[in-house]
């Protein structure tokens, strides 16, 4: 019999003492929710009180049944209950065959099409097992059972950055798969692509990686969409260059969109992208890449989000067409947010030959962490919450209000008139034909910048030798420019000084905004693909453009800035400085999404720590100019100097994301190479130095006395009635959660450690009982997120670690989660093999520090989450 982790909590615990008393604190928070008007919710079950874990995908069967699945489990189905009635534990069926832990659910063509996320085992044959990867399920025999399990698509990738989530196309011909950045592009599903399979990180200087080891060795292209035929056929990659989209839905016209994850770590960098809507074209491509690599929105080789929202986690996405809501819901999407409990409508509108979006939130609930929706057969939203083995509830929302009977929108001619245009262009984007190139090459100056881009990829998938002379002879600018982008991308080093001829030519005052950022992405595409040009272009080039530099547009500035550092510019380094005081005094940001004061207000952990990092959250734009600085090797003076090294000690006073300071200190550590040996000193005490340890440097130790807890003395200082009276002050606990050293690791209120996980809000998503059981056995649940990478060498030996940064040649690992600084080197050539650690970075043991007093200061100040001001330190 399976035992659930509650039950193996209460197991463990038992064993260690004969009190026998059940923890009076296992109950659930109430959820409170913010519901629609004429909207009436219906809870139906609850999955982990039965034993069938937590629940992360759902699909709609055949008639009335629902299919859902355990993230770290079985798959179950069921039949949709009357209005009023509730589902029994004896109606939810598990399947009776050896396939689970699924991110991604779908019934089509008579068939469960299941996205198993699990790692593949080495030792195992891929016949005895269901690892990751796109797999259809059947009834062979036709009695109503499903069962035979067949692969359609072996996948290398895993965990909460794998394979996602399907929909069928509007016309049930194609399914459409998406999977995230962690998961790698087939071969197979290179051929016949619709973006070009040439992708690279095209940055004009090496990115700097994430400072926690988040996804530093994953390269382009990110999390992608691929579609396929029901048979498992024909498979094609359609777009990419997504951080962790988890699921996609089509809108009523046929056009597809996804929900794409921010890096919240990030927040306060220049590079920092909220979460966002993305219109999935053909052969699009929206920029993600590692660490500080990530692509501007502007970029002419990308494409810009239909939507920004703001911080949260992306679940699911719905199209309202299939639910039986009022008619303004059937034109655009429904989205789920874990981190906020929060579902959205985005109400899409036709621009051009893409959309933009009006967004309202629709339902919300604390805590409510939502894991996927679906339109059942009776029109109503059937609703999962969980993930991360959390307790898991099942809802039903129906619209009980008057009958509707407003009119759909009708469409734009003009805009499905562009819209038409685009995709007779997209129909090229799998296969060579000269007959495509007279009419791309008329649109490559289309003002719609969908059909531009769709224009220019259609071209880039024919030989170059077809359409350059069309180049040569062009004296339109903007053609000029967006072909300059795709010879860039698909030619060679030889063209290079044709196309900087033709571009150095083009007065760049005579372009609109973002012509003129198209121009200067060209100038930096050719540089990363085709290599540092002749001295004769360099210079040519460098005069031009720094008669424009500094500009009065901040994007302008910025690509001005690289070009011009990359081209050893006479004065850049001056100017660079000058900008980076200027937006330091201006306190200048990139980003303007950031969740509201209502949204904030509703997370009373969380919502505080959103609101500090907005308050005291540094410049982003004059760290933009403080990194492209650290790649300045020559052109210093002492004065420019001072003044840089003298800003990184005020950005460390800063708050922002979880890889924020670390982040900086890296940086910091990249430029201090370029200072002369007998001047360092001097510029390391200007600059200061960030390191979490210094947190506890003058901290006393805990009172004590501490010993070895046991799991039963644990549970006496942190359940029941000892925990329920139990009286202290801010001051006690925040003593407390430094001593044990926790602050070394993680974060409360944006203060502390980069290790883990943020813990501000720590009690809205776990009991205390999933919490105390977390430190006691830290070994027994692992996100991805946070785990260690393990290497075994051929000569035997193993070597565990976050990844820094990788090369072709080694990897550079953080084996310390206490020392950011320290770092061994391992080689390639002698891996054998790597996978995740099942040892947690987490130390168990941490509270032995502590007596049971300080332990209750201790679990207090995490259900406060840091705040002073909490009820829990406030007198009756």
């Amino acid at each position: 019999m399976k035992i659930t982790k509650i039950a193996f909590i209460l197991l463990t615990l038992l064993s260690f003492g004969c009190n026998t008393e059940k923890p009076k604190d296992l109950t659930e928070k109430p959820i409170e929710f913010k519901l629609p008007a004429n909207f009436e919710l219906e809870e139906l079950y609850r999955p982990s009180e039965h034993e069938q874990g937590s629940w992360v995908a759902m699909a709609k069967g055949p008639n009335n049944t629902i299919y859902s699945c355990d993230q770290y489990g079985k798959i179950y189905h069921f039949e949709t209950p009357e209005i009023g009635k509730t589902i029994k534990e004896e109606d939810v069926h598990p399947l009776n065959l050896e396939i689970g832990e699924a991110h991604g659910l779908l019934w089509s063509h008579n068939s469960l099409y299941v996205a198993v996320n699990k790692q593949w085992k080495d030792d195992v044959p891929d016949n005895e097992e269901n690892g990751s990867g796109v797999y259809r399920i059947t009834d062979t025999d036709n009695n109503g059972e499903l069962d035979k399990v067949e692969m359609l698509l072996k996948l290398n990738g895993a965990g909460e950055h794998g394979p996602h989530s399907f929909v069928p196309s509007p016309d049930g011909k194609e399914i459409y798969f998406i999977a995230g950045n962690h998961t790698s592009v087939p071969e197979q599903l290179k051929k016949g692509s619709r973006l070009p399979t040439n992708w690279g990180e095209d940055n004009l200087f090496t990115p700097y990686l994430d400072a926690r080891g988040h996804a530093n060795d994953v390269k382009a292209p990110g999390g992608w969409i691929a579609k396929f035929n029901p048979d498992g056929t024909d498979w094609q990659i359609v777009s990419a260059g997504y951080r962790n989209a988890f699921d996609i839905g089509f809108n009523k016209d046929g056009e597809l969109f996804a929900y794409d994850a921010d890096m919240e770590w990030d927040i306060g960098m220049p590079w920092y992208r909220p979460t966002r809507i993305c219109h999935v074209t053909s052969g699009s491509e929206y920029g993600w890449r590692t660490g500080s690599g990530k692509w501007p929105e502007y970029y002419g080789d990308g494409l810009p989000a239909v939507h920004n929202l703001e911080q949260g986690s992306p679940t699911a996405v719905l199209s309202g067409t299939k639910l039986n809501f009022p008619s303004k819901y059937r034109n655009g999407l429904l989205l789920m947010d874990w981190s906020f409990g929060t579902i959205y409508f985005a109400d899409l509108k036709p621009k051009g030959s893409s959309y933009t979006a009006e967004r309202t939130e629709f339902l919300s609930g604390t805590p409510l962490p939502l894991t996927d929706m679906i339109a059942g057969g009776d029109g109503n939203l059937y609703f999962a919450t969980g993930g991360r083995r959390i307790n898991s509830h099942l809802f039903r929302l129906r619209y009980t209000g008057p009958e509707d009977s407003q009119d759909e929108i009708a469409s734009d001619s003009k805009t499905k008139e562009l819209r038409n245009l685009r995709q007779s262009l997209e129909k090229f984007h799998d296969q060579p034909s000269k007959d495509v190139i007279p009419l791309a090459w008329k649109n490559l100056d289309n003002d719609d910048r969908f059909v531009r881009y769709a224009a220019r990829i259609a071209l880039e998938h024919q030989p170059v030798d077809l359409w350059i002379n069309r180049f040569m002879i062009e004296k339109e600018s903007k053609k000029i420019i967006e072909a300059s982008i795709g010879l860039a991308r698909q030619g060679d080093a030889a063209l290079q000084s044709k196309i900087l001829d033709k571009l150095n030519r083009i007065p760049l005052e005579t372009q609109l905004a973002q012509q003129q950022l198209n121009m200067l992405r060209a100038y930096e595409l050719l540089f990363i693909r085709t290599g540092t040009p002749s001295e004769q272009d360099r210079l040519a080039t460098s005069k031009k453009l720094n008669s424009y530099f500094p500009h009065a547009n901040n994007a302008m500035n910025r690509e001005l800035g690289q070009l011009l550092l990359y081209l050893k510019a006479d004065g850049v380094v001056e100017g660079l400085v000058q900008l980076l005081e200027k937006h330091t005094k201006e306190k200048t940001t990139l980003t303007k999404e950031f969740l509201s004061e209502e949204t904030t207000l509703r997370s009373e952990q969380y919502g505080p720590l959103i609101r500090e990092i907005l308050a005291k959250m540094p410049p982003s734009e004059s760290i933009y100019y403080g990194v492209l600085l650290s790649h300045a090797e020559t052109g210093w003076t002492k004065k420019a100097r001072e003044k840089y090294f003298q800003w990184f000690y005020d950005v460390f006073n800063a708050q922002g994301g979880l890889s924020f300071k670390p982040g900086m200190e890296n940086i910091r550590l990249a430029a201090m190479q370029h200072v002369p040996e007998k001047e360092k000193e001097y510029f390391q005490e200007l600059s200061g130095v960030y390191s979490p340890s210094t947190a506890i440097a003058n901290l006393p130790m805990p009172a004590g006395p501490s010993n070895q807890l046991t799991a039963t003395e644990m549970r006496r200082a942190a359940w029941g009635k000892e925990l329920a009276d139990y009286k202290t002050d801010f001051d006690k606990g925040e003593l407390a959660y430094k001593t044990a050293t926790c602050i070394l690791c993680h974060r409360v209120r944006g203060e502390g450690g980069a290790a883990g996980p943020d813990l501000t809000q720590i009690s809205d998503k776990f009991s205390r009982g999933d919490l105390l059981f977390a430190i006691y056995s830290p070994n027994d649940a692992i996100s991805d997120q946070y785990a260690n990478t393990l290497f075994h060498m051929k000569d035997g030996k193993k070597f565990s670690g976050r990844i820094k940064s990788e090369n072709e040649a080694t990897i550079t690992l953080m084996p310390n989660p206490f020392n950011e600084n320290y770092t061994i080197e391992v080689e390639k050539s002698n891996v054998e093999k790597r996978e995740l650690s099942p040892l947690s970075p987490m130390p168990p043991g941490l509270l032995n520090r502590l007596n049971p007093k300080e332990v209750r200061d201790l679990f207090v100040y995490l259900e406060a989450g840091g705040d002073p001001n909490h009820k829990v330190y406030k007198d009756d």
